[in-house]
């Protein structure tokens, strides 16, 4: 019996992170029309430095921190995160208890007249502040100069527009979330580009004694997600690799099979290597960390430094 009547949601405090939360916020209204929902904004550091790349001043958890810390001071109840943002260990008390259905995991490649990649001229400058697009890129093409950008969604796309960058390339399910439209052929195929870790999933994270609003969470959790992104999480837990690492791998859970494609490079010298498991969902944890064993074993046989 569920006693509660009021939850507290954190939030970063930045468009797309709110927008995001309250679109999660209405579908848990609508699986528990009896609970009050209010929304907080809680600023992170990630949010605050703009002005340095992520793998300058932390990487991989940045975003999450603060959420973390109004949870566990009970500032708040439940906090909503990009997967991608959350590192794979989170403190002693908390747990990541509900995943609601994943939006389209790929990358948009973006230009200021709708040119394709395949299009772009020699030597484009091509805004990008993630390893793991930078290394997969530039086995693409080596002509490519990379550029560092931070910012939101409009903030990029100005930078774009303003010719400070002659492509971006940022994650459909942003832009999606906040309905901004995009051809579909710029779509980059999950083979062409495979996106990060968790991408296009959202989490939920809460008290791991407060039963209570774990039972409430759970009514919007997506079982084909959850299992997709702890296959994806097993295999950055073992490889102890985040955003600051050219490190990406995507699962798809079809029927009772959980198909993943992961890759881990060199950001010196862009090599990288991928590899391909098809497993049962009752072992794709498991053969998830086995796959990341077996990366860094050949890693080391290649001299592929991914931790640089």
């Amino acid at each position: 019996m569920i006693s509660k009547k009021k939850i507290i949601v954190a939030t970063r405090p930045s468009l797309l992170a709110y927008t995001q939360t309250m679109q999660t916020v209405e579908i848990l209204r609508n699986a528990n029309p009896e609970i009050e929902f209010e929304v907080k904004k809680f600023s992170t550091q990630g949010d605050r430095v703009l002005n340095r790349s992520l793998t300058e001043f932390g990487g991989t958890g940045v975003f999450v921190k603060e959420l973390e810390h109004a949870l566990l001071e009970n500032e708040a109840d439940i906090a909503i995160h990009s997967l991608k943002d959350v590192p794979s260990g989170h403190p002693a008390g908390l747990d990541l208890v509900a995943f609601p259905e994943r939006e389209d995991a790929r990358d948009v490649f973006l230009t200021r007249d709708g040119s394709s990649f395949e299009d772009m001229p020699e030597g484009f400058i091509l805004g990008t502040g993630s390893p793991r697009r930078r290394v997969q890129f530039a086995n693409l093409r080596k002509d490519i100069e990379f550029k560092e950008i931070r910012g939101n969604i409009d903030s990029r796309f100005q930078k774009l527009i303003d010719g400070e960058y002659d492509a971006i390339i940022l994650a459909a399910a942003g832009l999606n979330r906040m309905g901004r439209e995009y051809d579909d052929n710029l779509l980059l195929d999950i083979d062409l580009c495979i996106p990060a870790i968790g991408q296009g999933a959202l989490a939920i994270e809460c008290r791991s004694n407060d039963l209570e609003t774990i039972a409430i969470l759970e009514k919007v959790n997506h079982r084909e997600t959850e299992i997709a992104v702890k296959a994806e999480r097993a295999f950055m837990a073992e490889i102890e690799g985040g955003c600051k690492f050219p490190l990406a791998a995507h699962a798809v859970v079809t029927d009772n099979i959980v198909n993943m494609l992961a890759i881990v490079g060199d950001l010196k010298t862009n090599q990288f290597i991928v590899e391909e498991i098809e497993v049962s969902v009752e072992e794709s944890a498991e053969k998830s960390k086995e796959l990341a064993m077996k990366m860094k074993e050949i890693c080391k046989e290649k001299g592929i430094n991914f931790y640089l």
